[in-house]
């Protein structure tokens, strides 16, 4: 960390202490850098609203929620197409059994990464449904919210059917995979944080589906049903691995990584 960190960016630190103390967030880690390293680190507040609760620290682990999209599931996406085993024009019927109707045949691969398949951008399917094959029915089955190419519409249930396309093409679980492919390799960024790690992880809320405060398991329902481990959401880790991702994603436009090749991270990186 750079030592003028702290005076140019205090005014940021304030914005972040003022809010934390309005109670708008119990925690809060920071972490500011370019390709070649961290620039200025902090962490702010308490793990909870609770009198005497532990301090945030830099090793404080999160939900990442829908960061998840970006760092597992697209990574994982790259590595198939460099490697040849994913084509992003393939057709997703002949991907997803459960993917039919005229609506729909013509979506291919690219269109769910780039949230133009027509899916809409969340669906409760947790309220009745469970499991992989459940869930991969009812997207499949989904009725589309607009013609697939018109328009790009942020999707959940769109990464949720990447996933498990991923995982069929795989043969494996998502976090199996993660760990083969060797994408991410900055502990702790992981599905299904241990026991072990409770004690750093920053909890999400009392969420009234379960009924209780949530540390430790995916704060989204949706992935909660699917055993915690989906393409949408599942992701737990601390503001550095986050870094250090965003890092390896700068060094793939220059170089060949663990990710792929300058050529793919443009294509993954450009509008469509």
């Amino acid at each position: 960390m750079r030592a003028d960190a702290a005076t140019a960016f205090a005014a940021a630190r304030t914005l972040l202490v003022d809010a934390q103390q309005a109670r708008a967030f119990p925690a809060a880690v920071i972490e500011v850098g370019g390709r070649d390293g961290v620039i200025w680190t902090d962490a702010i507040g308490a793990l909870t609203y609770d009198a005497g609760a532990p301090p945030t620290s830099l090793e404080t682990i999160f939900d990442l929620a829908s960061l998840t999209k970006v760092i597992a599931t697209t990574s994982l996406a790259m590595r198939f197409v460099l490697d040849g085993v994913l084509d992003l024009d393939r057709r997703v019927s002949e991907l997803s059994p459960a993917w039919r109707g005229s609506d729909r045949d013509a979506v291919v691969v690219r269109q769910l990464l780039d949230h133009s398949s027509g899916l809409p951008a969340h669906a409760r399917l947790f309220e009745s449904l469970s499991g992989r094959d459940a869930f991969e029915a009812a997207i499949g089955a989904m009725p589309l919210d607009r013609a697939p190419g018109s328009s790009s519409v942020y999707s959940d249930p769109g990464f949720i059917l990447v996933g498990l396309m991923l995982e069929r093409v795989g043969r494996a679980p998502l976090n199996a995979l993660l760990d083969r492919v060797g994408v991410v390799t900055t502990a702790p960024l992981l599905f299904h944080p241990p026991e072990t790690l409770r004690s750093r992880i920053a909890p999400t809320e009392i969420d009234p589906w379960r009924g209780r405060l949530i540390v430790g398991e995916v704060h989204d329902e949706n992935a909660a049903a699917l055993g915690g481990v989906a393409g949408h959401a599942g992701l737990f880790g601390t503001a550095a691995a986050v870094g250090a991702f965003a890092r390896l994603v700068l060094e793939t436009f220059d170089r060949p990584t663990a990710l792929g090749t300058p050529d793919l991270m443009r294509r993954f990186a450009t509008k469509t």
